[in-house]
């Protein structure tokens, strides 16, 4: 490995300008302009980017990259939160791509070009979003690379690798595209240039077309019940003032009104019998029925009312109290008799905007800590409900873009998974829609039909498979009725997700290890020139 040629090094200025571009086109790899193919170019350019002559400068640009890429894939932070926290959420994540672009730069600078290096550059970008993905206070997956892959042919490698497994097949995408633009740049000291500086790329378009054919593992249908009907209701509010953390008034009131509107399309009467055609459960999005709901007499009365209409439990979203200072996150199931046992506490409230971690020091450096004024306590019990005889996994919000809590509820029986989300504070910003790609990529990867639910959309309904059977748009009110295929099965991403998180963390730990040991190479010393030294004359 180490007798491998490497390539030139990308100079300073060049390397900056390649990091934009290949930020840029890595924001647009994901919704709404949805171009996933843009990704591997992307980590490719960045590559080609880290590999500088000095360290500083492969860090300066790792940070140009981040920004350019996160800048626009976080701008609904702008809209929560403002300016200062959406730049700083932006730095910050950039920051991750450090242990990238200095590990990339030193397998470049050791190891060369090849298969083998190849995979380990896949390791190190894999390794790279499981920490960004994790640490601190649990992280933050939003645009970890596989959300990019809602529409492509490789999601159907997710259930057999995981989010994690995709990771690593683009990160070694990535290091193919930087190995062809190299040779057919002629920065290869290894001469491969030409057509053969293609092969590298025609590798990673066969993967890509392989993935076409590759079969989903098998996932039988629960016995009895097979399907269940779901009404999903999206109630809808004016678009809040950007920077509102408290909810409109008429949130509830809407969701009320469209459940009303949903029951007499399927067959109840104004006068309040119950529908021809009973869903099993109704859903409504999370914070749907406002602040401590179950503590108001008439919300729940109304609740219960429209559960008797239904002939159906009704899942709700509620912000309760916890304590004298804190509040929670809670889903709550809802039948004609008002708030059933069967509820479900948030357990990842996110941090800086769920609650604020560290409170009294970062009240030192911004004022801004006070937008939320009280902090969420995270739950303990893993989310599952028993629903019409079948067990349903609940999740809030973001907690869909975490692997690891969507293989707790599938450890746990759940069929079918139900998403309760409150997309109204983001504005017009592409939060929705990108959180809507995690869902469906969630529910290939978990061999799991997905429900979710906003309450101002985007909403649809997933099945394992990828296929959408409902769904609902931005700002609209309406609701989502469909038979959602209930499924036993356990995906290999689920069965071994735990050893497939940590593969790419430890993977990435062995090759720095690995580089650390092996000293970096000076660049090859021209070779001799193989000309004939001219004859000497013979003398008389």
């Amino acid at each position: 490995m180490t007798s491998r040629p490497t390539s030139l090094r990308t100079p300073g200025g060049v390397a900056v300008i390649l990091a934009a571009v290949g930020g840029v086109l890595f924001s647009q790899s994901f919704p709404p302009a949805d171009l996933w193919f843009l990704l591997p170019v992307a980590i490719g350019l960045l590559v080609i980017a880290s590999h500088t002559e000095r360290r500083s400068i492969a860090a300066v640009v790792a940070i140009v990259f981040g920004v350019c890429a996160f800048l626009p894939l976080f701008a609904w932070a702008n809209i929560y939160a403002g300016l200062g926290p959406w730049a700083a959420l932006a730095v910050f994540e950039a920051c991750y791509l450090l242990l990238f672009a200095l590990g990339s730069r030193a397998v470049l600078a050791r190891w060369g070009h090849g298969l083998l290096p190849a995979l380990a550059i896949g390791v190190l970008w894999a390794g790279t979003e499981a920490v960004r993905s994790h640490v601190p206070w649990g992280g933050l997956p939003w645009a970890a690379s596989a959300f990019s892959l809602a529409h492509s042919p490789l999601l159907n490698l997710g259930p057999w690798i995981g989010v994690p497994g995709l990771a690593v097949v683009l990160g070694w995408m990535g290091a193919a595209v930087a190995s062809c633009l190299l040779g057919l740049a002629g920065r290869r000291r290894d001469r491969l240039d030409g057509l053969g500086a293609l092969l590298p790329l025609l590798t990673a378009a066969l993967v890509i077309a392989a993935s076409v054919v590759v079969p989903l593992p098998r996932n039988p249908s629960a016995t009895e019940p097979r399907s269940l009907a779901v009404t999903a209701v999206q109630g809808n509010v004016k678009p809040p003032p950007p920077g509102s953390y408290y909810l409109p008034e008429e949130m509830f009131d809407n969701h009320v009104a469209a459940t009303r509107t949903a029951l007499s399309n399927s067959g109840a009467a104004a006068s309040g019998t119950r529908p021809a055609h009973e869903p099993d459960l109704v859903v409504w999005p999370e914070d749907s029925t406002g602040w401590n709901a179950p503590s108001q007499p008439s919300r729940m009365a109304q609740v219960a009312d429209l559960s008797w209409q239904a002939g159906a439990p009704i899942l709700i979203g509620a912000q309760v109290p916890h304590g004298r200072d804190n509040r929670r996150n809670m889903a709550i199931l809802v039948d004609e008799n008002g708030p059933t046992a069967q509820q479900y506490a948030k357990r990842h409230p996110v941090p800086f905007g769920e609650y604020i971690p560290a409170r009294g020091f970062f009240s030192r450096i911004t004022d801004k800590v006070e937008l939320v004024a009280t902090d969420m306590v995270a739950g303990s019990e893993v989310g599952v409900m028993q629903v019409a005889g079948a067990p349903v996994g609940v999740l809030i919000c973001f907690e869909i873009a975490y692997e690891n809590l969507v293989q707790d509820v599938v450890a746990d029986d759940a069929q079918m998974i139900v998403v309760q989300s409150n997309n109204a504070l983001f504005g017009d910003s592409d939060e929705a829609i990108q959180q809507l790609a995690e869902a469906k990529v969630m529910a290939v990867v978990s061999g799991r039909s997905v429900v979710h639910i906003s309450t101002v959309g985007h909403s649809a309904v997933f099945t394992p498979n990828g296929r959408t059977i409902a769904s609902l748009d931005h700002w609209v009110a309406g609701s989502m009725q469909a038979d959602v295929p209930l499924h036993t099965g356990i995906t290999p991403a689920m069965r071994f997700g735990t050893l497939i998180r940590w593969a790419p963390v430890v993977g990435s730990a062995a090759v720095l290890v690995l580089l650390a040991l092996i000293p970096e190479r000076s660049p090859a010393p021209a070779q001799p020139s193989r000309t004939m030294p001219p004859r000497r004359r013979k003398t008389r």
